[in-house]
């Protein structure tokens, strides 16, 4: 399946990052939560939400942490999916 193809290479991409580069790793994150989310996959699109959120809060990357509540709305749908309710509360924090 393409998607699958496409998450493997962003998780090596990932992989591959120096320390230096966790803003980008922050805005690969948010594209595979949305990735997840348009597959129907709302526990792992959380987890790599709530993952990209942490990190932009903690390296102070605003673009990441924008790219991320972009995504919210999204989320709302699911309120009972593992991993949700958490980055919902986190992302209103």
């Amino acid at each position: 399946m393409k998607f699958a193809r496409a998450h493997q290479l962003i998780r090596e991409g990932q992989a591959l990052l120096p320390p230096a580069r966790a803003k980008t790793r922050g805005v690969f994150l948010t594209y595979e939560a949305s990735s997840y989310l348009k597959l129907g996959e709302p526990e792992r699109a959380a987890e790599a939400a709530r993952e990209a959120l942490q990190l932009s809060r903690r390296i102070g990357a605003p673009r990441c942490e924008q790219l991320v509540q972009i995504l919210v709305p999204e989320f709302k749908p699911h309120p009972t999916a593992e991993g949700v309710p958490e980055l919902l509360t986190l992302a209103a924090a």
